[in-house]
């Protein structure tokens, strides 16, 4: 049994010992000075006395001395505590020494003895001495209050007599005879015990076993022997134990689901409430709540099942948010319940006593005063006029409850704050109560007392109340009115904590202890401690679970303390008390009982809880059927499946757009261990997505724990017919559950469903949603979810996200990853695997030397798939021997020889089986005519048919019965031998089951049925020969030749209008298309076939679907069609984006619905073509003639206003962007407009100071606000319409007006600076305001008050906005940053950065998933809210982005820009993921190879890509570089590239296999230029690290290391020998030195500056310049020969004079450029200004610079007066470069444009234009068949031009293009188009095109 907790501590000591060690304590506690230590040594003396007093008695002595010892040392430890002012307890311990036979005398008083002490009468009956005899002492007391000092001081003035009346009532005091006399322990209703599986027979029984199987009681002490015994064996017993916890929890889930809850069923599962786990027991507690919340006419029962359910739940099961939502619910109630009965209110109020007694045990703080704290107190005050004294009760108790529960803020606290006792009191009843010590309750109950009457006199009355509260008995009044006189409504009161400590007692069945507190608590004669007292006893009395004895002691006691009681209604009760006990066979209590029949009952029965007679619930669970078994079988089924397959576990980003990569498997770990839903897992085909869940389904598997854990369920969805319904349901049929077991499955149990293949299922409805998961009577579980990336598209969340798709913001319950490739260690580790598991002849180091040489291979092996299928054919393909370099694989290559080995290792398996006779014979035949070829058309034809037939899906099921006379049959019957080829081929069958080991495979297939190059015969009709304007080099036309005329057009392309190329649409079949286009790329004949099926589809309808597909696969196989011969081609519904169409014939070719983002249309010709539909994935920009500074969407997004610098607002309809209405009337400017909540007006803020507001249908101005001191930059309407607030940059002052009278509201002052932006708050009670104090202050709209400073940017605040909830704040600043801030805590969330000079306007979008921000960088960025991550950055604007919004739907975003422009973008654009490869950074480099037939380019994107001349195609990417390419250089033999830049490396890269040769690193710091010998044998590179490093060029050793230099160096030179070297850096030197031994020659000194230019002239000269000087050095001597002067600012160009070295020209970017002749240092002329960039004339006669203007100067050397001037840029012009011939000379402009011009006549030729951004780089390339050009830039493109001269003049032809960004249509004509609307139309005249007719569709 339990321990007596509250039994003194055994003492170890002799008696004489014992006294000895009590006399030491109290000699200590005289002897030290300080109160804190004696008062320890008090009470150590005190517990060593009391154990003498138990030795004492135990051993009966009889010694006087003894006697007297103990009489004595009680007396000395009361005087002590007298000193110490602890007056009670001396007042004890003097009453405990005259019980020992201490006698006490007139002069030894004591201050504990004087009749001022309130415990004087603290033995005896309730209320053993009269206070009313003391009145006149209490009084004076009362006056006395400073202190133990002063109240001594007062005592001892008083007299004789009073002293001696009080020594008389203290000897007359007795010690009461015990009715208590000894503790019992408490009662536990015991039950049969049950054998392992046995059956249980009830709830109560049930919630026996699980108490012995508390951990805390499974101890011999506490139980007895078959308790003790039983609960060992279960021990060793883990299924037993786990039977009978889920046979728990099972009783909980089926209360839960219980709709009725009728009263057993609420009394069967409060029985459990103390052996519950705490999750179960926060379930029974919500379902008690909900009941009562949603029951129309209150439950009494599922109050008092609640009430019970708190006194009987475990410390530790609530939480204090739980206890605030009941008390809260019930407080409603309550206030619901004046149509109902009294008896509902007072169960009420019960349940909120409960409540309340749970929130104090829990110190819960803070209940709000308005929202609860107060209504509930005044509603319980209410209750005191009521005349039920059980009514009155029950709400003073609820109300003294409520007062322990501090309120957040209130006058009570206040006043405790200055009352330290009261606080000390009060935290020693919560200790007290919790440990139950009683000397410090019943001291803490003092503290409260006395505390409390002094709080109360400061709010009330100046005596404490409680002394003068009578005692029932003696009151002489009626019950009521005593009760309701002693009840206080007003203040805290002792008498509540000492009923909490009474109950505790109680609890423990420590009675003597319950005796003593009833009898000497400080607040015994208190009426509703009495009425509680007599409540609990009377419940102790009629509950049978106690003893008799006690039960009639508790019968005894009442009677003892209700005698001589006049009231009727106490008389009474103490009948009603023993109602109950009729059955009991005492005589006594049998009269009484027949007595009181007579009597009223009792209205509301008596709390008791008694053990229910029935079990409805555990009867429903243990009937329900057996799911453990085939739960076992199907986790043994599944687990067989470990270990079969080489895993490494993948990593991942937070979505397709993130850049930081985690652990998969520990992200979707964390995110079961959550409360989320739905885990999206995404991932391009063959990523591990698959691999990955069978992974995570045998791990759960492993953790899987019988009865109670979620159930994982791998679901392959494409073998699931209809997974949109009852998903588990049907996957669990398949395991052959019965339906009862789903049933039970679903009623009681958790899953986690793990669904791969989404995207084969092709799917598109949101699977969590219609099947209805955790929803009311559905499945219970967690989904993970895999799907392709590509299948997903734009929306893709509202299919996966377990929200409704409006809701706004991101779904809490919804969490996505992105599978991301495999790294260089995740590699080798699945090549370890693999070689461990497989043992293929190669090993480890075999496969990764191959992996690294074998040129882009690397990159494809990051897959995982394609590495699984490299390590099977690797070593088919090659031996270990091979060169490695020269091989070339390829993503398809690799499935054509995993298919090849497939089927030859499947013909061996075949052929050693033991086959029947006609499987032999079908076999045989088989292999003798082909068995990989059979085996590959079986292939082909069965994925055709899955395409055409069962939509894709890679799962079949096969019937052979009911599959009879269907696509089928053809392929899975045995009949003819096709059933060896289906077991030949990558089919897994399972049962009925087939499905490829991969879906990728049935899309190879698909493609393979398109064109196979194995079977292509040799006599298939040769391509057309094509032929275009110009050369025919690199040109696709399909114009016939002569030489063609006797072949059949027809022949090439009918195999691919026979196969699935012309029957299905492949443009969302994204894996289908990337096989087609590997294909393309590497066979001729295919991309052949595919031209002729474009060329078919002229005069062929029947043709456009294949020709669809044809120019689809073509266009993302980089083919380009510019020149070509198009016309009439019909390819509706095409993906022709990022395609090359330069110059191209579209004449009446149907285009509907085909997607044109980005295309390159310049100077196409598409009159009378069919656009039905197309998609240019860009919107038209608004175009006005004064600067737009504002602009804005009315709410329902029809109209577009947009606020002019002349005053103007023009009015815009978004159907068709037709300007509508222009309203004036003000002549400055529109700083800023907002249309108000209706849309039916408008609010501009204006130079002129004044906010207007107009009227959008008349278009009059309504009001004038006045009172801004400068001019308004931001107005805005709150929400609610009824104001508008105005603020300026240059206004410290926040302005809110009434709309409706124009009248100012609050004027808000608090910012030092000048206001940028203001917003409302969505419910429009707070504004937030931010601008050049660099802080956002939030408002409270009613008071005007400011709420909070959010600081945290480091430059001012340009524009902020709250989020669609109102909880978050964006603000962009000057600083660069978009910051999002909490608005409830001020804290930052995210800090966005990404833009380069300035983020100046912010929006978020409608459901508050994004932000779209603009910047001074003239570009807008998306961003995620949730992750922070940049999604898109949008370009086009050619001037800062002043502001962005997104239309009211979201689908549009409008920026406004300083160029004069407003711009409308497709809020989705920048997801397409197109296969153009190109580079993804600025182009800083381009060179020509030396032969001409390459173009080398470089990028801040870190590659290197080698670009064929002819073809345009990108012929190596050289990838490798960590940082951006600074320099690229060809070497002299144009073998080779050399690449360096900010990775400190130098790249060696083979021209021909596109190979890294070598890696140069040994430098410290960036390479800033590199440059090869002349002979080629050797490489300089200089650095940042202050050194020149030399190479050997074909060993890429380090030769030497030039080392002087004492910083960066940024300039070398060989010399035309290459024998020596100069090098120019920021230390103002140039050295030169000896290429051969490293040595340095010279250091040539005497720049004042860094050296920005060194060249090498041809007579053993060198030049050198810095910012002010051009210096002409000796190479053999090191001395300068001349300085000319040259400027002021960094020089930029120091050219040769090619014709003759005599001139020198030297150039700086800010003043000028001069000529000078070299051997005099004479000045010729000065060139300009400003000079951007010079170029010598091949022949030398001509110079010709370029400035800041926008015009070229063409100047002759000799007079040096300007030939040309040539304009026509609109821009700066900012590179010019002479043709070879220096016929021509082309110019580079920010203007988007290169302009080729004749150097004879400086006309300009040719404009081509199209490009988006600056041109970094130019080159001419010489050719005997014209001119060609190419240009590279920051729109990241590199690009192959022809100039052509024409009969009507010179055109610029586009050979090919690396890469496109933008719609490009300049010069294009579309005239008589047909559908093109109105939208398009402005697109296309916008950006350039020529429009004269159109039909609209």
């Amino acid at each position: 049994m339990l321990r007596n907790i509250f039994s003194s501590r055994k003492s170890k000591l002799t008696l004489e010992g014992t006294l000895e060690l009590a006399s030491n304590h109290l000699d200590s506690a005289h002897k030290t000075s300080d109160p804190t230590k004696s008062l320890r040594h008090c009470r150590n003396a005190k517990s060593a006395i009391k154990d003498a007093e138990k030795i004492f008695a135990a051993k009966k002595v009889e010694d006087p001395a003894l006697h007297n010892s103990i009489a004595n040392l009680y007396h000395e430890h009361g005087k002590l505590l007298d000193g110490l002012g602890y007056y009670s307890k001396a007042k004890r311990s003097h009453i405990k020494a005259k019980e020992w036979g201490y006698v006490y005398t007139v002069s030894q008083k004591t201050e504990s003895s004087l009749p001022g002490n309130e415990s004087n009468s603290s033995h005896g009956s309730l209320s053993p001495v009269s206070l009313s005899d003391l009145s006149g002492i209490e009084a004076e007391k009362s006056k006395n209050t400073s202190g133990p000092d002063t109240a001594q001081s007062s005592l001892q003035s008083q007299s004789q007599n009073e002293i001696l009346v009080v020594q008389k009532s203290i000897e007359a005091v007795k010690p009461p005879q015990a009715i208590f006399r000894q503790d019992v322990s408490p009662p536990v209703a015991k039950y049969t015990l049950p054998e392992d599986d046995e059956r249980i027979t009830s709830t109560p029984q049930l919630a026996y076993c699980l108490s012995l199987l508390d951990p805390s009681l499974i101890s011999k002490e506490g139980l007895d022997n078959i308790e003790f015994v039983w609960s060992q064996a279960k021990i060793n017993n883990v299924d037993e134990q786990a039977r009978l916890k889920t046979m728990g929890t099972d009783v909980v889930k089926a209360f839960v689901r219980d709709e009725l809850k009728k009263p057993d069923v609420v009394a069967e599962v409060v029985c459990l409430a103390a052996v519950l786990e705490r999750d179960d027991f926060r379930k029974v507690l919500q379902a008690f709540v909900d009941g009562i919340e949603q029951s129309v006419l209150l439950e009494v029962h599922l109050l008092d099942g609640l009430a019970q359910l708190m006194r009987n739940a475990v410390q530790g099961c609530f939480d204090a948010d739980d206890l605030v939502k009941i008390l809260r619910l019930l407080n409603n109630r309550l206030k619901d319940t004046h149509k109902q009965s009294a008896e509902h209110t007072y169960r009420l109020a019960m349940t909120i006593s409960r409540v309340l007694d749970s929130m104090v045990d829990s110190q819960v703080k803070g209940l709000s005063r308005e929202q609860l704290h107060e209504p509930l107190s005044d509603y319980l005050k209410g209750l005191q006029g009521s005349s039920d004294p059980y009514m009155v009760y029950q709400a003073v108790y609820a109300f003294q409850a409520l007062q322990y529960v501090p309120d957040d803020e209130t006058i009570l606290q206040s006043m405790l704050r200055r009352t330290g006792k009261v606080v000390q009191g009060i935290s020693g009843v919560v200790s007290a109560v919790k440990a139950l010590d009683l000397n410090g309750f019943i001291e803490g109950l003092q503290h409260i007392q006395g505390g409390l009457a002094a709080v109360g006199s400061a709010i009330e009355i100046a005596h404490d109340a409680f002394s003068n509260a009578k005692a029932l008995v003696e009151s002489g009044q009626g019950f009521l009115e005593s009760l309701k006189e002693g009840l206080s409504f007003t203040r805290k009161s002792a008498w509540y904590p000492a009923l909490r400590g009474l109950d505790r007692l109680l609890q423990e069945g420590q009675f003597a202890e319950v005796e003593r507190l009833i009898r000497e608590a400080p607040c015994r004669l208190d009426p509703a401690f009495q009425w509680g007292v007599c409540q609990r006893l009377g419940e102790l009395a009629v509950n049978t679970a106690w003893d008799a004895n006690t039960r009639k002691g508790a019968l005894t006691f009442l009677a003892d303390q209700l005698a001589g009681s006049t009231d009727s209604i106490v008389s009474s009760e103490s009948k009603i008390l023993m109602e109950e006990l009729r059955t009991d066979g005492d005589a006594e209590k049998q009269m009484l009982y027949e007595t009181s029949r007579k009597e009223r009952s009792v209205p509301y029965p008596m709390t008791v809880t008694l053990p229910p007679q029935k079990s409805p619930l555990l009867g429903c669970v243990q009937n329900k059927p057996d799911v453990e078994t085939p739960l076992r079988q199907l986790k043994r089924e599944r687990l067989k499946e470990r270990g079969g397959d080489v895993y490494i576990s993948p990593r991942a980003k937070l979505n397709p757009r993130a850049t930081d990569d985690f652990d998969l498997t520990s992200k979707v770990q964390g995110f079961i261990d959550s409360d989320r839903k739905v885990f999206l897992i995404l991932g391009d085909s063959g990523a591990g997505k698959s691999t990955f869940n069978r992974a995570l389904e045998i791990s759960l598997w492993d953790k899987y724990e019988k009865t109670t854990g979620r159930i994982p369920l791998f679901i392959h969805l494409p073998v699931i017919d209809k997974p949109e319904q009852d998903l588990i349901a049907k996957q669990l049929h398949k395991f052959d559950f019965t339906e009862k077991q789903i049933r039970e499955l679903k009623a009681y149990r958790e899953f986690i469903v793990i669904c791969d293949g989404y995207d084969e299922s092709q799917q598109t409805r949101n699977l969590y949603m219609s099947n209805q998961l955790n929803q009311p009577g559905g499945w219970r579980a967690q989904m993970v979810i895999s799907c392709r990336s590509e299948y997903t598209g734009v929306d893709y969340k509202d299919r996966f996200q377990p929200t409704d798709r409006n809701k706004i913001g991101g779904s809490e319950l919804f969490q996505e990853a992105t599978i991301v490739p495999f790294n260089k260690d995740q590699i080798q580790d699945y090549i370890n695997q693999y070689v461990a598991l497989m043992k293929p002849s190669w090993d480890s180091k075999d496969y990764l030397r191959a992996i690294n040489q074998i040129p882009n291979l690397q990159g494809l092996v990051e897959n995982p798939f394609l590495l699984k299928l490299a390590l099977d054919v690797l070593p088919r393909l090659f031996n270990t021997k091979s060169d490695f370099k020269t091989a070339r694989v390829t993503r398809i290559g690799l499935y054509d020889e995993f298919i090849a080995q497939w089927i030859e290792r499947s013909k061996i398996r075949l052929g050693d089986m033991e086959l029947s006779a006609f499987d032999k014979e079908a076999f045989k035949i088989l292999s003798q005519s082909g068995f990989k070829q059979h085996g590959i058309t079986y292939l082909k034809e069965l994925t055709t048919a899955i395409y055409d037939h069962h939509g894709g899906n890679p799962v079949i099921n096969y019937s052979e019965y009911q599959d009879q006379k269907t696509w089928k049959e053809a392929f899975f019957n045995k009949k003819d031998g096709k059933h060896l080829l289906r077991e030949a081929i990558p089919l897994i069958r399972n049962g009925d089951q087939c499905r490829f080991i991969h879906k990728s495979l049935v899309e190879y297939g698909l493609a393979l049925a398109v064109f196979d190059p194995n079977s292509f015969t040799e006599n298939t009709e040769p391509a057309p020969i094509v032929s275009r304007r110009g050369s025919t080099s690199s040109a696709l036309s399909f114009e016939i030749s002569e030489s063609t005329d006797k072949i059949s057009p027809l022949a090439i392309e009918q195999p691919l209008l026979d196969s699935p190329l012309g029957r299905k649409h492949f443009v969302s079949e994204t894996a289908v298309l990337q096989f087609l286009v590997d294909r393309a790329q590497q066979q001729i004949v295919f991309k052949d076939q595919l031209l002729a099926v474009i060329e078919r589809s002229k005069t062929d309808k029947s043709a456009r679907v294949a020709a669809a597909n044809a120019i689809t696969v073509l266009v993302k196989a980089g083919v380009q069609f510019n020149g070509a011969d198009l016309r009439g081609i019909k390819v509706p519904g095409a993906d022709l984006s990022y395609g090359a169409f330069d110059s191209v014939h579209l004449e009446g070719a149907d285009l509907r619905k085909a997607n044109l983002r980005s295309i390159w249309l310049r100077d196409a010709n598409l009159d009378g073509a069919q656009m039905a539909g197309v998609h240019f994935g860009e919107l038209p920009f608004l175009q006005e003639d004064s600067a737009v500074n504002c602009c804005a969407y009315s709410p329902n997004g029809e109209i577009f206003a947009a606020g002019l610098s002349n005053g103007d607002i023009c009015l815009y309809t978004t159907s068709n962007w037709e300007r509508i209405q222009i309203m004036r009337g003000q002549t400055n400017g529109v700083r800023c407009l907002v249309f108000s909540a209706t849309g039916g007006q408008v609010a501009t803020g204006n130079e002129d100071k004044t906010v207007r507001l107009w009227d959008i249908e008349t278009g009059n101005c309504v009001h004038t606000l006045q009172g801004h001191s400068n001019r308004i930059d931001t107005v805005l309407y709150s929400p609610k319409g009824d104001q508008v607030a105005s603020a300026g940059e240059d206004d410290e002052t926040l302005w809110l007006w009434n709309v409706n009278t124009g009248a100012c509201v609050h004027a808000l002052k608090d910012h030092f600076m000048g206001i940028r932006s203001i917003a409302y708050s969505p419910s429009g009670d707070q504004i937030a305001s931010a601008g050049w104090d660099e802080a956002v202050r939030l408002w409270d709209v009613d008071t005007g008050n400011c709420i909070r400073i959010m600081r945290g940017h480091n430059g001012f605040i340009l524009k902020i906005e709250y989020s669609p909830r109102g909880d978050l704040i964006a603000s962009a600043s000057d600083d660069s940053t978009v910051r999002l801030w909490d608005v409830n805590t001020g804290n930052c969330i995210h800090n966005f950065q990404g833009h380069t000079y300035g983020a100046t306007s912010v929006a978020y979008s409608p459901k508050g998933g994004q932000i779209v921000s603009g910047g001074g960088d003239n570009t807008l960025r998306l961003w995620d809210v949730d992750t922070g991550e940049c999604i898109h950055t949008l370009q086009g604007h050619h001037d800062t982005i002043k502001s962005v919004m997104y239309s009211p739907r979201g689908d549009q975003i409008v920026s406004r820009s300083d160029d004069k422009t407003l711009r409308v973008w497709d809020a989705d654009s920048g997801n397409c993921i197109h296969i153009l490869q190109g580079h993804t950074g600025i182009v800083s480099s381009v060179v020509y190879s030396p032969r001409g037939d390459q173009i080398a380019s470089g990028s801040y994107d870190k590659t290197v890509r080698l670009w064929d001349v002819n073809s345009g195609d990108c012929v190596h990417t050289q990838q490798g570089h960590t940082h951006r390419i600074r320099s690229v250089v060809c070497s002299p033999k144009g073998d080779r590239i050399a690449s360096a830049g900010d990775d400190c490396t130098v790249r060696l890269w083979d021209v021909n296999t596109g190979g890294c040769v070598h890696i140069l690193q040994e430098h410290t710091g960036s390479v800033n230029l590199i440059v090869y010998s002349p002979t080629g044998d050797q490489i300089a590179s200089a650095s940042s690290d202050q050194t020149v490093r030399l190479w050997n060029s074909d060993t890429g050793i380090c030769v030497h290391i030039l080392q002087g230099h004492d910083r960066v160096v940024t300039n070398i030179a060989y010399s035309p020998k290459g024998d020596r070297i100069a090098s120019g850096s920021d230390d103002n030197t140039l050295r030169l030195w000896d290429a051969e031994t490293g040595s340095c020659l010279h250091i040539l000194q005497g720049h004042m500056s860094h050296i920005t230019s060194v060249v090498y002239l041809s007579k053993d000269q060198i030049s050198s310049s810095d910012s002010y000087v051009m210096r002409l050095w000796d190479v053999d001597t090191g001395d300068c020969v001349r300085a000319f002067q040259a400027g002021s600012k960094p020089t930029l160009y120091v050219v040769e004079d090619p014709a003759d070295v005599d001139h020198i020209i030297p150039g700086d970017i800010n003043n000028r450029v001069r000529l000078w002749n070299a051997d005099t240092g004479h000045g010729f002329y000065t060139l300009g200004s400003y000079i951007k960039s010079v170029e010598y004339s091949p022949r030398g006669d001509q110079i010709a610079y370029a400035s800041v203007k926008d015009n070229v100067l063409l100047l002759d050397v000799e007079t040096g007066n300007v030939v040309h001037s040539l304009q026509g840029h609109t821009d700066s012009v900012w590179h010019i470069v002479y043709s070879l011939k220096g016929d021509m000379i082309a110019s580079g402009s920010n203007d988007g444009t290169v302009r080729v011009w004749s150097t004879e006549t400086g006309q300009c030729l040719v404009t081509i234009s199209g490009f988006s951004q600056n041109i970094k780089s130019i080159a001419w390339r010489n050719s005997v068949n014209g001119h060609y050009l190419v240009t590279g830039g920051q729109d990241k493109s590199v690009r192959y031009w022809q100039i052509i001269n024409e009969q009507d003049g010179y055109n610029a032809l586009m050979c090919w293009s690396s890469l496109y960004e933008k719609l490009t249509v300049s010069g294009a004509s579309f005239n008589n188009v047909q559908g093109l609307g109105d939208v398009n139309l402005k697109i296309l005249s916008q950006r350039g095109a020529l429009i004269t007719t159109s039909l609209s569709e």
